[in-house]
C-alpha cells in the first residue's frame, strides 16, 4: 500500500505541475513533506511536468501562432508591446520566464513567434523550470510546517473564514465593481 501512494503522489506531482502550477507545486512538496513519498523523487517528476508542458505549448506556438495572431488582433498589438523588452535580452528572459509569473506565457509565446530554435527554447527552459523548481520547491518545504499549521487552523474555523472571504468579496463587488451602474445607468435630471 506505502508502494501505491508513492508511486500516486509521485504521479500527481508530474501532473500538478503539468496542469497548473505554482499552488499544485507547493501541495505536492508539503504531501512530500509529510513523507507520502519521496521528496526529490517528487521535485524531479514536478520538473518533468513543467518542462514537457512548456516544451509542447512552445511547439504549439511555433506552429500554430501566427494563425491565432490572425485571428485575434488584440493579442498581436499585446505581443508587440512586449517585444522590445523581450528583443533586448531574450536569451535572460527565457532562462528566468519561469519566475515571471503573469509574463511565462508571453514570454514563451514572444519565443516561439520569434524564430528561437526548439533546442535553443528547450535548453533555457531546462534552466528556467530548474531554478522555478529549486525556489518554490525551497519555500514549499522550509514553509511547510506553516503552511499545515496555517491549514489547520483553517480547517477548525472553517465557517468563519468561508464567512469573511464571503463577506470580503461582498464588499468588493458592492464598492469596487457596482455592476448596477453599468446597466442600469438611469441619470438624474437637471435642476434649472
Amino acid at each position: 500500500m506505502e508502494q501505491l501512494f508513492e508511486s500516486c503522489g509521485i504521479l500527481a506531482s508530474f501532473l500538478a505541475t503539468f496542469i497548473e502550477g505554482e499552488i499544485l507545486l507547493l501541495t505536492s512538496i508539503i504531501s512530500a513533506k509529510m513523507g507520502y513519498f519521496n521528496f526529490y523523487i517528487g521535485l524531479s517528476a514536478a520538473f518533468l511536468g513543467a518542462y514537457i508542458k512548456d516544451l509542447i505549448k512552445f511547439a504549439l506556438v511555433k506552429k500554430h501562432g501566427q494563425k491565432l495572431l490572425a485571428k485575434k488582433p488584440k493579442l498581436e498589438h499585446k505581443l508587440d508591446n512586449a517585444s522590445s523588452w523581450f528583443d533586448k535580452k531574450p536569451f535572460v528572459f527565457l532562462s528566468i520566464y519561469r519566475l515571471m509569473y503573469g509574463f511565462s506565457t508571453v514570454v514563451l509565446m514572444l519565443a516561439g513567434l520569434k524564430n528561437v530554435s526548439f533546442l535553443r527554447f528547450a535548453i533555457h527552459s531546462a534552466i528556467s523550470v530548474g531554478i522555478w523548481i529549486i525556489v518554490v520547491g525551497s519555500i514549499g518545504y522550509f514553509c511547510a510546517e506553516l503552511m499545515l499549521e496555517k491549514m489547520n487552523f483553517v480547517s477548525e474555523h472553517k465557517l468563519e473564514v468561508i464567512g469573511v472571504l464571503a463577506g470580503l468579496g461582498l464588499l468588493y463587488w458592492f464598492f469596487v465593481k457596482r455592476p448596477w451602474e453599468k446597466h442600469c445607468y438611469v441619470p438624474i435630471p437637471e435642476q434649472t
